[in-house]
């Protein structure tokens, strides 16, 4: 699921609450099927549309399906064949039932997106220029890293999209130094998340900091970097106190500033030794 851009996980929650509400009521038909229909259409349509990027959920509720139904017409009266009557009513029923599963679907996925949202600590997500630049991130003193920051929050919520992951994997077929790095690092990522995909998995102790593959936003067109600045800014709209990316990249600093996004370096005592992996 991912949301619009600027729109909060509460309002997520608001509009699609007031959405399924209207739907289940319109279920029993009290004023005809079509009106009802049509009712729920209108009072629902703009709201979703404003903010669910993904599942396209405007497009559930006025698609084919509404565009038939529109130029049906009421459900015909006596003396119309009783027949042609009951197949009009199942006609709306259906399409009643349909968005209503479709929103049923939609509140597990949102319900698990608040979940993930909820976690502790300060979202930072991780270019894959970090796992080529600076030391692995076990090795990182992160309180000490976000002190150095001025950020109030002690615990690093170290955040990879599962687009970094790709592009390791591509790297480490290579050759040099970008491909024995890539290969480190995704071997340090299959050790400490091994059997545990999705979950936040401490790396230091006392919880100072966990690490995560982000898989929510999945974007698998040809601009990487693009990828992955948009998982950070679900995350930034996501999370409270926003999301920072870290990387040591210029153009993915400039782009990320442009998007409006806190970005970070880190210290340069991390910064991997010469002919270091």
């Amino acid at each position: 699921m991912r949301l619009l851009p600027g729109v909060t996980i509460d309002r997520a929650d608001e509009v699609l609450r007031n959405a399924k509400t209207e739907w289940d009521n319109t279920q029993g038909g009290t004023f005809g099927f079509f009106h009802a229909y049509i009712g729920a259409v209108e009072n629902t349509y703009t709201q979703l549309r404003m903010c669910f990027a993904e599942p396209d959920l405007a497009n559930a509720i006025r698609g084919d399906a509404y565009w038939h139904l529109l130029s049906l017409g009421p459900v015909p009266s006596p003396p119309a064949p009783t027949d042609v009557i009951r197949a009009s009513n199942e006609a709306y029923r259906r399409a009643i039932s349909d968005v209503s599963r479709e929103l049923d679907l939609a509140r597990a996925e949102l319900d698990a997106l608040m979940k993930l949202a909820a976690r502790p600590g300060l979202p930072l997500i991780l270019d894959t220029n970090v796992f080529h630049t600076w030391q692995r991130p076990d090795h990182i003193d992160w309180p000490a890293v976000l002190r150095g920051w001025e950020e109030t929050e002690r615990t690093a919520r170290l955040v990879v999209p599962l687009r970094v992951v790709d592009e390791l994997d591509k790297q480490k077929y290579g050759s040099g130094f970008l491909a024995e790095s890539a290969t480190k690092a995704v071997r340090f990522l299959q050790q400490t998340l091994a059997g545990r995909a999705g979950e936040s998995v401490p790396i230091r102790s006392g919880r100072t900091a966990t690490l995560e593959v982000w898989t929510q936003s999945e974007d698998r067109g040809p601009d990487a970097d693009l990828a992955i600045l948009r998982c950070a800014a679900d995350l930034d709209v996501l999370c409270d106190g926003g999301a920072r990316v870290v990387t040591g990249d210029l153009g993915m600093q400039l782009r990320a500033e442009h998007m409006d996004l806190n970005v970070r370096a880190l210290p340069d005592i991390y910064r991997k030794k010469k002919n270091e992996g």
